[in-house]
């Protein structure tokens, strides 16, 4: 493949992300996407796009406000999508959080290290282009659990309070008009009778009490098959699977009580890519970045997923099967290549 081929992809790449950072200088926009992409921390992104450290830290606070949908809505129309639901630790290693910092920062046992971390927390919702099945971001949200509000209000700080299923379902209606959301999917954590909606799928805890011929029955009672019930008012198809790819048994369903067995598991086996992006965000430093203000957090995280945006669609218009480590370091060497970011986009005289 030529350089020239990489090149214009990746300068298509870069345009399908600049719509929604309207109120930010194109040229400065373009640099902030880049640098995103080839720099870990805010430091580094700077010096890499060679910016005055300070610029780039009030362009997060305008950042923050970007709106993800819109670039993701110009690259898949109105194809079908599944939209999925699922959170992370973003984990903050210099954040001061002794146990909880003004900016949301808190402190959690992290099982992978073995250790108390400060983190925070993220709602992180997903399409999954059904008709290509490209999968992008289009809603990150840092939010503070019930726990680190009681210690900020403690304090005497006044704190918004939302539950990561209140986020949900706030920005919920806002996707399906934009998009033909066909299924949704998520894991136990986000299930209780408001997220129970039609084309939902997802799974059950062993405690959870269904109701079958007018008895409420634990699901863990059931043998190995599929049940139609009832969960929290409404109908379900029911899948018992004993040992399901050696995790032991799972309980999974649909609210779309046609669906086949083989339906809900494709449907539920499509929640892992927004595992693998969340991967992917962190590769690019998402958790290199800690502030102050919960504005420039904000701002940082979504600048990262901004720049994600870009290498997801590079990396699909040239059928690329790499990482996003290495597909930061390819980027770098095409826009070095490229005479750095003033010949990335050479505006064009007029005739």
């Amino acid at each position: 493949m030529s350089n020239d081929t990489y090149y214009q992809a990746l300068n298509d790449a870069i345009h399908a992300a600049l719509a929604p950072l309207e109120n930010i200088r194109k040229d400065t926009a373009v640099r902030l996407l880049l640098g995103g992409i080839i720099g870990k921390g805010a430091y580094e992104i700077s010096q890499e796009i060679n910016m005055d450290y300070m610029t780039l830290l009030k362009n997060l606070d305008k950042i923050a406000n970007a709106n993800l949908v819109k670039a993701v809505k110009n690259i898949v129309k109105d194809h079908p999508v599944l939209l999925i639901i699922d959170d992370t630790h973003d984990h903050k290693e210099y954040a001061r959080a002794i146990p909880v910092s003004r900016n949301g920062a808190q402190v959690y046992y992290c099982k992978e290290h073995k250790r108390y971390e400060p983190t925070i927390q993220l709602l992180i919702i997903t399409i999954k282009d059904l008709k290509t099945n490209e999968t992008y971001t289009v809603s990150i949200i840092p939010y503070i659990p019930q726990k680190v509000v009681e210690v900020l209000r403690e304090r005497g700080e006044e704190v918004e309070f939302k539950t990561k299923i209140q986020e949900y379902l706030e920005i919920l209606p806002g996707l399906e008009k934009e998009f033909n959301i066909v299924g949704k999917v998520f894991d136990s954590w986000y299930v209780n009778s408001k997220t129970l909606l039609q084309d939902t799928v997802g799974e059950l805890k062993s405690s959870a009490r269904v109701v079958e011929g007018g008895r409420s029955v634990p699901v863990g009672e059931f043998p190995q098959g599929e049940y139609l019930v009832e969960y929290l008012g409404t109908p379900i198809k029911l899948l018992v699977i004993d040992d399901y790819k050696g995790y032991g048994r799972r309980y999974f369903f649909s609210t779309n009580v046609n669906d086949s067995p083989e339906d809900i598991l494709t449907t539920w086996e499509n929640r892992w890519d927004i595992e693998v992006l969340i991967r992917e965000l962190k590769a690019l430093g998402l958790e290199k970045g800690s502030f102050l203000t919960w504005l420039r957090n904000t701002g940082f995280i979504i600048l990262k997923t901004f720049s994600l945006l870009v290498v997801l669609v590079f990396k699909y218009s040239l059928g690329l099967n790499l990482g996003a480590k290495r597909l930061s370091r390819l980027i770098k060497r095409i826009y070095q290549g490229g005479g750095g970011i003033k010949k990335l986009f050479k505006r064009k005289r007029n005739p």
